[in-house]
């Protein structure tokens, strides 16, 4: 799965969190029900709405979940390209492209979920709004750099949709070729 694994035992509201992107990641957000996390869990429906009201609830706590991990990826490029100029332009690329194909089914998942409730996509949209800015402030050129974000998310999509065969297979020369475009700018 896409989440990291940490040492010790994870807390319940974890264990629910991990359990609710298996499976809407496997069978789509209209199959997460708190029977079938209960059946996937060992934990009893009181337990899981004690951590989670609702089924927006749980949706709104799985996208920052996936917006927090895109973050964390995003501080771990920072320190690999500490010094590099353009350091927070490739950062932003690469965390974005850097998940797996579970992530991609999940996010699927979760956005065919958010599309009959648009409010849960808060999160997201905060991150984007952020993200924009960053570009905008760090980039030598926030115009080519909003088209390789897009250029990444569109890379994104296509796997998310499961349109593209070869996109998972190619990433290594797509992120390959995003960073020389940037460092070419220079």
């Amino acid at each position: 799965m896409c989440a990291k694994k940490c040492a010790g035992r994870p807390s319940n509201r974890d264990v629910i969190l991990d359990a609710a992107e298996q499976l809407v990641a496997s069978e789509g957000a209209a199959r997460l029900t708190f029977d079938a996390l209960g059946q996937a869990t060992s934990i009893s429906k009181g337990g899981l709405l004690y951590h989670f009201a609702s089924k927006d609830k749980l949706l709104e706590a799985m996208l920052e979940r996936m917006v927090a991990r895109n973050s964390d990826l995003k501080d771990a490029f920072m320190v690999e390209f500490e010094g590099d100029p353009n350091q927070e332009l490739k950062s932003i690329l690469l965390a974005s492209l850097n998940s797996d194909a579970e992530c991609a089914q999940l996010s699927s998942g979760l956005l065919a979920a958010a599309a009959n409730n648009p409010e849960l996509l808060a999160p997201m949209t905060a991150h984007v709004q952020q993200t924009f800015q960053s570009l905008e402030q760090f980039s030598r050129d926030p115009m080519l750099a909003k088209v390789l974000f897009f250029a990444v998310h569109g890379a994104r999509l296509f796997e998310q949709l499961q349109l593209c065969e070869h996109c998972q297979g190619d990433r290594k020369a797509f992120a390959d070729k995003l960073l020389a475009m940037i460092d070419q700018q220079n």
